[in-house]
């Protein structure tokens, strides 16, 4: 061996030296694609413990060619899924403790995991998010998007206390949600968030919810529900709104 093999072979970055620096040419947005990708293929070749965190990173960051950006996250998706059960821990880490870039995780997630066990750490999102104040509510907007094609009771159950939301916005993507699902306690919350809700964008879609698929108003909120209903609509005697 050459003096200069020698000194190549002593120098010769780590694993984890190699993914911090094929990391930083996935992250750069003003690299050329070609580059990119070559990185975010290479950085997947050295594993799931070195390679998840920061392929996962790439969906939060964004490149001016939305095409692109498109094609690169699927990439790292279909990546992560070959890396199979180990990026699992990973993604589920992701979406407990960032507030933003829900989508592209959770669809990788989906992916990744049984029906029941994405259940379960849905519920366990519910759970832990809360309807307090965040500073930023993309994720529990996303998360609700998402909710709506759920139709187990468990996560109709969890997703209820959304309709006290700080948040405005929050409390009408729940609540399109919860019409959505078209559970009966999901039906009764609804009847009774009419009787305390400020927003007419929220009244509204709740009333057009209960006139338009035939629900009955919960007795015990009915009069309540009198005087909070937009103009346009009325509530008869037997708890219908018209």
């Amino acid at each position: 061996m050459s003096f200069f093999d020698a000194l190549r072979r002593f120098f010769k970055p780590t694993p984890a030296e190699k993914a911090e620096s094929l990391r930083k040419k996935v992250l750069n947005m003003y690299g050329h694609p070609d580059d990119r990708r070559y990185a975010i293929v290479e950085l997947s070749k050295l594993g799931a413990e070195l390679a998840a965190k920061p392929l996962i990173e790439r969906f939060t960051c964004r490149c001016e060619n939305g095409t692109v950006d498109a094609d690169e996250k699927q990439l790292v998706k279909d990546l992560l899924c070959n890396l199979g059960d180990a990026s699992i821990e990973p993604l589920k880490d992701f979406l407990r403790h960032n507030d933003k870039d829900f989508n592209w995780p959770y669809r990788t997630l989906h992916d990744l995991i049984s029906h029941d066990e994405l259940v379960e750490f849905l519920i366990e999102l519910l759970n832990t998010i809360g309807p307090e104040y965040v500073r930023d509510p993309e994720r529990k907007e996303q998360l609700m998007l998402v909710l709506k094609s759920f139709k187990e009771e468990s996560i109709c159950k969890a997703i209820l206390p959304y309709l006290g939301d700080d948040n405005e916005t929050i409390r009408f993507v729940t609540a399109d949600t919860v019409i959505e699902q078209a559970h009966t306690d999901g039906i009764k919350a609804l009847s009774e968030r009419m009787t305390i809700e400020e927003s007419q964008r929220v009244l509204t879609l709740i009333a057009t919810a209960f006139r338009d698929k035939h629900w009955t108003v919960d007795e015990a909120s009915r009069e309540d529900v009198k005087t909070k209903l937009p103009s346009e609509f009325r509530l008869n005697d037997k708890g219908v709104i018209l």
